[in-house]
């Protein structure tokens, strides 16, 4: 069996303890119903210690997530730089990861990935750069958004720390018996290069190592925002298969590769 499907299997016992963890208790599918986890908040926010440091000390959550960031410049970045850091958890990692391996063997016909560090390091670390702000923002510093009324709450769009996304922030407001916006508030993170937004919702916000902010994003969101991103990104790139010495970019230059093998025996 496959690394990843035992892992599911796994996280599937981890998962009430890391919601737990959160704190994320209660349901709400946008500002005005109730699908989605809303953050509890947590009594102490602050951790001694950088932002890779915080990551490091929740294997729980973000022991892959810690993995993928080793392998890119955002290791020292979160390390040394003041920044928000909006978290995926493993959860996320290890969902776009499933997806990932069911394209390769349904869609092209290839083997699945064993390991992180098959998926070119440029892919992590340009996913990972979707969720790094240049400095701190916590929840009080965020405009508000509503997603019924976006033309007069849009949230703030900021470019992402390496200017290589440009993403929205909001904080939602709840009612609250049966007045507007006097409910729980809620920070969303969105992409909108898709031609309309996606949202990831923050689960548990505001913790706060020394040299920034992190917010802790949902256990059913997609790295990267689409449950296809990953995959895509990854073949473009080119997978590393180093148990038969090769690589797959797209169909045609891996139908090239295995012609070369064939001629060179």
């Amino acid at each position: 069996m496959n690394k990843y499907n035992v892992k599911v299997m796994n996280n599937i016992r981890k998962a009430v303890y890391g919601i737990c963890i959160l704190l994320s208790t209660l349901l709400m599918s946008s500002c005005n119903n109730d699908d989605y986890l809303v953050d509890g908040g947590i009594s102490n926010p602050y951790f001694d210690g950088n932002v890779m440091q915080y990551l490091e000390s929740r294997p729980d959550l973000f022991e892959d997530l810690v993995k993928v960031i080793k392998l890119t410049k955002w290791n020292d970045i979160l390390r040394n730089e003041e920044v928000t850091f909006f978290a995926p958890t493993d959860f996320s990692i290890n969902k776009s990861v499933d997806r990932l391996n069911y394209y390769l063997y349904n869609y092209e016909g290839k083997d699945q990935i064993t390991g992180l560090s098959q998926v070119k390091s440029e892919v992590w670390e340009d996913l990972i750069g979707m969720y790094v702000m240049e400095g701190k923002y916590r929840l009080n510093d965020i405009a508000q958004i509503d997603t019924t009324a976006v033309s007069t709450y849009p949230g703030q769009t900021n470019l992402t720390y390496d200017k290589s996304y440009k993403m929205t922030m909001g904080v939602c407001y709840g009612d609250a018996n049966g007045i507007k916006y006097a409910g729980y508030r809620q920070i969303m993170y969105a992409y909108q290069d898709f031609g309309y937004p996606l949202y990831a919702y923050v689960s548990s916000c505001n913790i706060e190592p020394h040299n920034g902010i992190v917010h802790v994003i949902r256990l059913d969101h997609y790295l990267g925002f689409s449950s296809s991103t990953l995959y895509m990104k990854a073949l473009e790139a080119g997978i590393d298969y180093p148990d038969k010495n090769r690589m797959i970019v797209g169909k045609e230059d891996d139908e090239e590769h295995l012609l070369k093998e064939k001629n060179d025996e």
